[in-house]
């Protein structure tokens, strides 16, 4: 008798666990549904690097690297932002390369604070025309 109540239950909850998947994906598909514009991400940039080091003496190092796929120019910009209420940017530097690759290294001393880096990684095909954009942001440092 108990081994029948036990599959009768059993039963139960997996046809309950059948409903609720079937439920959520009906939600997914049905948001999609009213979303107006799909794009996809990461068509031409293959790397998106960022850090932010505190050294000694205040000294920040700010690194950014951007990759991309072989026919496009990678571009990188790394801005130096401190909180104060909202963060502000403080520092700005920004390069392309004419390869794949753009790596951005560069030291700048602050004062007490938190600060991050939001860096934009950038694709250009070879008329200078963006065609893909990425923005990430580093982990907070505080000194």
């Amino acid at each position: 008798m108990k081994k029948k109540v036990l599959s009768v239950l059993f039963i139960i909850f997996i046809m309950v666990l059948v409903n609720s998947i079937h439920a959520s994906v009906y939600a997914e598909t049905d948001d999609l549904k009213n979303s107006t514009e799909i794009k996809p991400n990461y068509i031409a940039i293959v790397l998106c690097l960022n850090n932010l080091t505190l050294n000694s003496g205040g000294k920040l190092t700010c690194e950014g690297e951007t990759g991309v796929q072989k026919e496009y120019i990678a571009g990188v910009k790394i801005e130096l932002q401190q909180l104060s209420g909202n963060w502000t940017t403080i520092k700005t530097w920004e390069d392309t390369s004419d390869d794949e690759e753009m790596y951005l290294y560069k030291d700048w001393y602050v004062e007490k604070g938190s600060y991050r880096l939001k860096t934009t990684h950038t694709a250009l095909d070879s008329s200078g025309d963006v065609i893909e954009i990425v923005t990430k942001y580093s982990e907070t440092v505080d000194y």
